[in-house]
Protein backbone atom coordinates (compact mmCIF):
# COMPACT_ATOMS: atom_id res chain seq x y z
CA UNK A 1 0.00 0.00 0.00
CA UNK A 2 1.75 3.34 -0.97
CA UNK A 3 1.22 6.18 0.55
CA UNK A 4 -1.59 8.03 -1.82
CA UNK A 5 -3.56 4.86 -0.76
CA UNK A 6 -3.13 5.07 3.05
CA UNK A 7 -3.81 8.86 2.74
CA UNK A 8 -7.39 7.51 0.67
CA UNK A 9 -8.17 5.55 3.75
CA UNK A 10 -7.36 7.57 6.46
CA UNK A 11 -9.99 10.79 4.47
CA UNK A 12 -12.69 7.75 4.08
CA UNK A 13 -11.72 7.16 7.85
CA UNK A 14 -11.94 10.68 8.78
CA UNK A 15 -15.30 11.32 6.80
CA UNK A 16 -16.85 7.93 8.77
CA UNK A 17 -15.95 9.47 12.13
CA UNK A 18 -17.83 13.10 10.95
CA UNK A 19 -20.49 11.45 10.01
CA UNK A 20 -21.20 9.55 12.84
CA UNK A 21 -20.65 12.25 15.13
CA UNK A 22 -22.97 14.65 13.26
CA UNK A 23 -19.90 17.46 12.64
CA UNK A 24 -22.22 18.86 9.39
CA UNK A 25 -24.68 19.76 12.11
CA UNK A 26 -22.64 20.76 14.70
CA UNK A 27 -20.78 23.34 12.18
CA UNK A 28 -24.34 24.22 11.07
CA UNK A 29 -24.96 25.61 14.38
CA UNK A 30 -22.32 27.04 15.12
CA UNK A 31 -22.17 29.20 12.16
CA UNK A 32 -25.86 30.19 13.02
CA UNK A 33 -24.67 30.98 16.72
CA UNK A 34 -21.73 32.99 14.90
CA UNK A 35 -23.89 34.80 12.86
CA UNK A 36 -26.18 35.66 15.59
CA UNK A 37 -23.27 36.90 17.49
CA UNK A 38 -21.78 38.90 14.70
CA UNK A 39 -25.63 40.37 13.94
CA UNK A 40 -25.54 40.90 17.72
CA UNK A 41 -22.18 42.78 17.42
CA UNK A 42 -22.37 44.65 14.47
CA UNK A 43 -26.09 46.90 15.79
CA UNK A 44 -24.75 47.16 19.39
CA UNK A 45 -21.52 49.04 17.82
CA UNK A 46 -23.65 50.90 15.69
CA UNK A 47 -25.75 51.79 18.30
CA UNK A 48 -22.23 52.98 20.23
CA UNK A 49 -21.09 55.08 17.12
CA UNK A 50 -24.80 56.73 16.51
CA UNK A 51 -24.84 57.81 20.21
CA UNK A 52 -21.33 59.31 20.50
CA UNK A 53 -21.14 60.76 17.15
CA UNK A 54 -21.02 64.11 18.86
CA UNK A 55 -18.91 63.34 21.09
CA UNK A 56 -16.10 61.95 17.95
CA UNK A 57 -16.83 64.98 15.95
CA UNK A 58 -15.77 67.36 18.71
CA UNK A 59 -13.03 65.52 19.71
CA UNK A 60 -11.55 65.12 16.14
CA UNK A 61 -12.27 69.16 15.96
CA UNK A 62 -10.16 69.24 18.91
CA UNK A 63 -7.17 66.94 18.07
CA UNK A 64 -7.51 68.96 14.88
CA UNK A 65 -7.59 72.42 16.46
CA UNK A 66 -4.52 71.04 18.42
CA UNK A 67 -2.17 70.13 15.27
CA UNK A 68 -3.18 73.03 13.31
CA UNK A 69 -1.94 75.20 16.39
CA UNK A 70 1.38 72.94 16.32
CA UNK A 71 2.12 73.01 13.16
CA UNK A 72 0.87 76.62 12.08
CA UNK A 73 -1.97 74.82 10.00
CA UNK A 74 0.29 73.17 7.58
CA UNK A 75 -1.15 69.40 7.98
CA UNK A 76 -4.32 71.86 7.84
CA UNK A 77 -5.95 69.27 4.90
CA UNK A 78 -4.67 66.49 5.86
CA UNK A 79 -6.34 66.64 9.22
CA UNK A 80 -10.27 67.57 7.28
CA UNK A 81 -9.44 64.50 5.00
CA UNK A 82 -8.64 62.14 7.94
CA UNK A 83 -11.61 64.03 9.96
CA UNK A 84 -13.86 63.35 7.25
CA UNK A 85 -12.51 59.47 6.85
CA UNK A 86 -13.02 58.58 10.69
CA UNK A 87 -16.68 60.75 10.59
CA UNK A 88 -17.61 58.44 7.51
CA UNK A 89 -16.41 55.31 9.02
CA UNK A 90 -19.02 56.20 12.09
CA UNK A 91 -21.65 56.69 10.12
CA UNK A 92 -21.03 53.47 8.06
CA UNK A 93 -21.15 51.44 11.77
CA UNK A 94 -24.32 53.36 12.76
CA UNK A 95 -25.85 52.15 9.75
CA UNK A 96 -25.05 48.70 10.53
CA UNK A 97 -27.83 49.16 13.41
CA UNK A 98 -30.86 49.40 10.78
CA UNK A 99 -32.68 46.87 9.75
CA UNK A 100 -32.15 45.79 5.75
CA UNK A 101 -34.17 46.69 3.34
CA UNK A 102 -35.26 42.84 2.48
CA UNK A 103 -33.64 40.75 5.58
CA UNK A 104 -33.29 36.85 4.32
CA UNK A 105 -35.73 34.22 5.96
CA UNK A 106 -35.01 33.84 9.95
CA UNK A 107 -36.99 31.72 12.03
CA UNK A 108 -36.44 34.10 15.01
CA UNK A 109 -37.48 37.10 13.58
CA UNK A 110 -39.00 37.98 16.73
CA UNK A 111 -36.78 41.69 16.64
CA UNK A 112 -34.18 40.68 18.39
CA UNK A 113 -30.82 42.50 17.80
CA UNK A 114 -29.48 40.05 15.65
CA UNK A 115 -32.30 40.72 13.44
CA UNK A 116 -32.25 44.42 13.48
CA UNK A 117 -28.42 44.37 12.46
CA UNK A 118 -29.43 42.51 9.18
CA UNK A 119 -28.23 45.78 7.16
CA UNK A 120 -24.96 44.26 8.51
CA UNK A 121 -24.88 42.63 5.05
CA UNK A 122 -25.72 45.37 3.13
CA UNK A 123 -22.47 46.41 3.07
CA UNK A 124 -20.46 49.39 3.01
CA UNK A 125 -21.23 52.71 0.53
CA UNK A 126 -25.02 53.03 1.81
CA UNK A 127 -24.37 55.97 4.28
CA UNK A 128 -26.10 59.28 3.47
CA UNK A 129 -26.19 60.10 7.18
CA UNK A 130 -25.16 63.49 8.47
CA UNK A 131 -21.50 64.36 8.86
CA UNK A 132 -20.69 63.26 5.39
CA UNK A 133 -19.39 65.94 3.70
CA UNK A 134 -17.84 66.80 0.32
CA UNK A 135 -14.55 65.40 1.55
CA UNK A 136 -15.74 62.30 2.08
CA UNK A 137 -14.78 60.99 -1.64
CA UNK A 138 -11.04 61.54 -0.57
CA UNK A 139 -8.90 58.33 -0.10
CA UNK A 140 -9.65 58.73 3.70
CA UNK A 141 -12.92 58.22 3.59
CA UNK A 142 -13.24 55.27 1.30
CA UNK A 143 -11.52 53.61 3.88
CA UNK A 144 -13.64 51.69 5.58
CA UNK A 145 -15.02 50.68 2.41
CA UNK A 146 -12.23 49.07 0.96
CA UNK A 147 -11.92 46.73 4.43
CA UNK A 148 -15.19 45.32 4.01
CA UNK A 149 -14.54 44.58 0.58
CA UNK A 150 -11.32 42.14 1.58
Amino acid sequence: MNATDQLRAALRDLEAKARERELDKKIESFAEQADQFLRTAAARAGDFAAENRERIDAKLAQAGASVDSRTEGKYHSYVDKLRAGVLSGVDWVADQREPAASPGPRADSSGSPETSASAASSGPGTSSGPGTSSASTSDAAAQPEDRSER
